[in-house]
């Protein structure tokens, strides 16, 4: 039987010991950790992994940004991000292809183990919801949506070339939830960078 080899990327060491922890009866799975996301890149150059379960908001290099770096390096890895937050947030990452599937880091074990094996094997697991999420999508998305002013304001320091930094020091907030605040932002807007994010919004006339 050939094993699943599993890395867990968190920057929160309880976390990542209490994940790790839900595959400690299994034999058909290998897991591995690893607390700094900037380890990462090396690390997959010396040993490979079948799946990468990411934890999206981490304060040195956010899970998403890590995964397109593993995606550059390794074509076909296997990526899930999961995280605390709302995970409909996240689900423009799949339609998209940069990621094969979002976890709650509330899910259930059998939930998480039954998702890495499905990844493992091409198949995608998905909440129910997601259909709705589609269905939406396929609409003209832009015509009713409004920006909050906090939203607002957060797309005007984007647009005037703030940094992630700057942005946390102006909202008296730290640059992870900054960091969190633009992730959001950008899955509601369904973009992946700022340059869209500043070219949609001037498009649509959303602010």
């Amino acid at each position: 039987m050939n094993l699943i080899s599993v890395l867990i990327i968190d920057d929160h060491p309880i976390v990542l010991e209490g994940t790790k922890a839900l595959f400690q009866k299994l034999d058909d799975m290998y897991i591995e950790t690893e607390g700094n996301p900037e380890n990462v890149l090396n690390k997959i150059q010396q040993q490979h992994y079948d799946v990468f379960l990411i934890d999206i908001n981490m304060s040195v290099l956010n899970g998403i940004s890590l995964a397109a770096n593993i995606k550059a390096q390794q074509k076909n890895a296997r990526i899930i991000l999961y995280t605390g937050e709302d995970i409909r947030s996240y689900y423009p990452l799949i339609v998209e292809k940069k990621v094969d599937g979002i976890l709650s880091k509330t899910a259930s074990q059998e939930r998480v183990i039954q998702t890495i094996r499905s990844t493992v094997h091409g198949d995608l697991v998905l909440p129910f919801d997601f259909i709705d999420y589609i269905s939406k999508k396929m609409q003209n998305k832009y015509d009713n949506l409004k920006l909050t002013n906090k939203e607002k304001l957060l797309m005007n320091m984007v647009i005037e070339g703030y940094t992630n930094k700057l942005i946390a020091e102006k909202l008296g907030v730290a640059q992870r939830t900054a960091e969190r605040y633009l992730s959001q932002l950008f899955s509601l807007l369904d973009v992946t960078s700022r340059g869209e994010a500043i070219e949609l919004v001037k498009q649509k006339k959303l602010m």
